[in-house]
């Protein structure tokens, strides 16, 4: 595809990277070794997303979850001791807390990382989406970022380039045909959202209690494995998982993205049929539904009405909602810019989207229904890269990986 815009920006450019997941941090930190003024934004916590799969082992071994060049930044810091062997494998929460969160506190990303820091809005200084200007002039402009921070309140940062790693959202709409369930708004922040740390940091929440759980998904999935496992622990801990009815497919039917390993869909499959708790009750009922028609929270207690058939509704109560519906990609916050109804990437750019210098990277880029890996996301990363340093054989992970072979 050929570009009426220059993709190559020079150091010192500031670039803001959204998300501090993996390929946030990865992006992050490639970015630094070239030189570039770097900030990067997370509305909750560095790796917060893996953490919530806590003990579950990882699916690729330490060399597949790590690069070169984070692993030379730890060696440099002096914080490479006691690592894992490449072939080994590992925790979500030994990966984050080994490498995710030494790499994001190293000298050269410390001061570039902000937690707790929610992009609200990014727009082109000088432009609207639709301004009559050409793309050479509009790529000369300046994104503007508006964020929200829970230590500076609201401030705004101007940047020249944008990696987009804020990965997927839940879409709001849990009701039929995917609109809103009455009360869900008044409720959003009271439900859990995608996976949960049940056998952590949120354990409490759910020991002994009564869960609803909706969603087909592999976060969804994962929710119910760890749920099952804390039925074996704690007496009384039920799990009700909605399993949302799709025209065509079978009832009970799970929805997993390509890449999702054989053992997460055994173990959840396994789940769709009863299973007792130690107290000889069913640990987990399965229930097909089209949605949930009603939500109401009161006293520490759920009221839900699940609508099973086209004119069937259940009601029942429960202590907490887990909601794992389908997550999609979100522009929200670029509503402003060339964005929105774009989900088809530039193949050729391989995360170019229809505003200059606005890339997208990780899971946000290759959609809901296709597995992210670690290794293809710095793939990405490495990629853009060429581009913006206008160099095709520029590649820091191989240079590094030779210099300490």
């Amino acid at each position: 595809m050929k570009l009426n815009w220059d993709p190559e920006i020079d150091t010192p450019a500031t670039i803001a990277v959204i998300g501090g997941g993996p390929i946030g941090v990865e992006a992050a930190l490639y970015a630094r070794f070239l030189g570039y003024s770097v900030m990067l934004f997370d509305a909750k916590k560095v790796g917060h997303r893996q953490l919530a799969w806590g003990d579950r082992q990882m699916d690729a071994a330490w060399g597949e979850v790590t690069s070169s060049l984070g692993l030379a930044a730890l060696a440099a810091q002096g914080s490479a001791e006691n690592l894992p062997q490449p072939d080994a494998r590992v925790s979500f929460k030994e990966y984050v807390n080994k490498y995710l969160l030494r790499v994001a506190r190293t000298d050269l990303l410390y001061d570039a990382v902000q937690i707790n820091s929610e992009v609200l809005s990014i727009s082109r200084t000088g432009c609207s989406a639709d301004a009559a200007v050409s793309e050479e002039r509009r790529a000369e402009q300046e994104f503007r970022l508006l964020i929200h921070s829970a230590q500076r309140g609201e401030y705004s940062q101007l940047a020249d380039i944008v990696l987009d790693c804020s990965g997927l959202a839940p879409r709001s709409g849990l009701a039929s045909g995917g609109g809103l369930a009455v009360g869900e708004r008044t409720h959003l922040t009271e439900t859990h959202v995608g996976k949960v740390d049940v056998l952590g940091k949120h354990r409490g929440a759910f020991a002994g209690k009564h869960t609803l759980l909706f969603g087909n998904d592999e976060l969804a999935c994962g929710n119910a494995i760890d749920l099952a496992r804390l039925a074996t622990e704690a007496v009384e801990t039920r799990v009700t998982w909605v399993l949302a009815k799709q025209i065509g497919a079978a009832e009970k039917s799970l929805n997993f993205p390509s890449g999702v390993p054989d053992e997460l869909v055994k173990s959840a499959e396994v789940l769709c049929e009863p299973n007792l708790s130690p107290s000889g009750k069913p640990s987990i009922v399965v229930v097909p539904a089209w949605g949930i028609e009603r939500l109401q929270h009161a006293d520490e207690t759920w009221a839900v009405r699940l609508q099973t058939g086209e004119e069937e509704t259940l009601e029942m109560r429960c202590d907490a909602v887990i909601n794992c519906h389908r997550q999609i990609r979100d522009w929200s916050f670029g509503s402003d810019l060339r964005l929105a109804g774009h989900d088809q990437l530039s193949t050729s750019m391989g995360t170019q989207t229809a505003e200059p210098h606005y890339y997208v990277l990780g899971k946000k880029a290759v959609g809901d229904r296709t597995v992210c890996t670690i290794q293809a996301g710095l793939d990405q990363i490495r990629g853009v890269f060429t581009k913006i340093g206008g160099r095709e054989d520029l590649d820091l992970y191989e240079t590094i990986r030779l210099h300490n072979a």
